[in-house]
């Protein structure tokens, strides 16, 4: 084969590779719509169905609750409209934005689990040589990108937690550099420093209800969500522990009783993908008594009236 014609295949493989790449990224977006369309149940999400604008209203009213810009200043003439205040609404709205993503990777690893599990029953439907070992490569590569998923997601649901201490960070103590400080902390010094401090947060639901969560190790509170998220990052990648691994696991566990390892053990695919949507139906349940507990704070909403 001459040098032309070697480089033109080259550059064919190349072509289509690419070619699958750009397929596989822009049909992901419509496949996830597609996926979660036919769940039967509705999936977690911040607002209700037919919403009607309601929840952006309020997060635009709380952004100005907190001291962000106003939609409309009346102004004498001659007089100058103060300098804005962008960082609340970009604190809510970067709230949003990862609640958004941990969905998008709750979504995913429910697609991978179902589609794995359809490709471990079919293999058939795959369109591979007639031969047992490439098919279970193929359906053990598939099975290992569910638990991938899991674990993005796993991280991306605490993330959220913690972008809303960031935002409860600001407007109880004003603090906007939140490099260290976690939702946990955050929390933490709310309840010693401002709850007996205020009768009406102290007796809120939406307070109770938050701080509950917090300190709850069940599976949906955050305490095992903080166990299950550590384990990810710290110690083991999610995966089935098979029995050649359990001395690692228990091991690697040792200092918890028996009955906090098996709830850090990871589970079926079916099942983590149970325990993923029960913590991202309690981030999205809580999220408006968060924003109540905003509402709370004493108000910076700039002046309307500039003379």
């Amino acid at each position: 084969m001459s040098n032309s014609a070697a480089e033109a295949e080259a550059n064919n493989r190349i072509l289509t590779v690419l070619s699958h790449a750009v397929s596989h990224v822009s049909n992901e977006a419509l496949i996830l719509l597609q996926f979660e369309a036919i769940q039967k149940e509705p999936f977690p999400q911040l607002w209700p169905p037919g919403d009607n604008g309601q929840f952006s209203k309020r997060m635009d009213r709380v952004a100005e609750h907190l001291g962000g810009p106003l939609d409309a200043y009346l102004v004498r003439e001659g007089g100058q409209v103060p300098p804005a205040d962008h960082y609340p609404p970009a604190a809510l709205h970067e709230a949003v934005a990862v609640f958004a993503r941990a969905r998008k990777s709750v979504l995913r690893a429910l697609m991978f689990s179902a589609g794995s599990q359809l490709l471990a029953e079919n293999p058939d439907l795959m369109d591979l040589p007639d031969d047992p070992a490439v098919t279970s490569a193929f359906v053990s590569q598939s099975q290992s990108a569910f638990w991938e998923h899991a674990e993005a997601a796993y991280i991306r649901l605490y993330s959220f937690w913690d972008r809303v201490g960031q935002v409860l960070d600001f407007a109880f103590f004003n603090i906007r550099k939140f490099d260290q400080n976690g939702f946990n902390s955050v929390m933490d010094r709310i309840h010693v420093n401002a709850v007996p401090m205020d009768g009406r947060l102290r007796g809120s639901g939406s307070w109770k209800r938050l701080r509950a969560f917090q300190c709850s190790e069940k599976e949906d509170g955050l305490k095992w969500l903080l166990q299950r998220r550590n384990l990810i990052i710290h110690c083991l990648h999610l995966h089935p522990i098979e029995p050649v691994q359990e001395d690692v696991f228990n091991s690697q566990f040792n200092h918890l009783d028996v009955a906090h390892r098996e709830k850090l053990r990871p589970r079926s695919p079916r099942d983590e993908v149970d325990l993923l949507v029960g913590q991202l139906d309690r981030a999205a349940g809580l999220f408006s008594g968060f924003l109540t507990i905003l509402e709370m704070t004493p108000s910076r909403k700039p002046e309307r009236f500039i003379g």
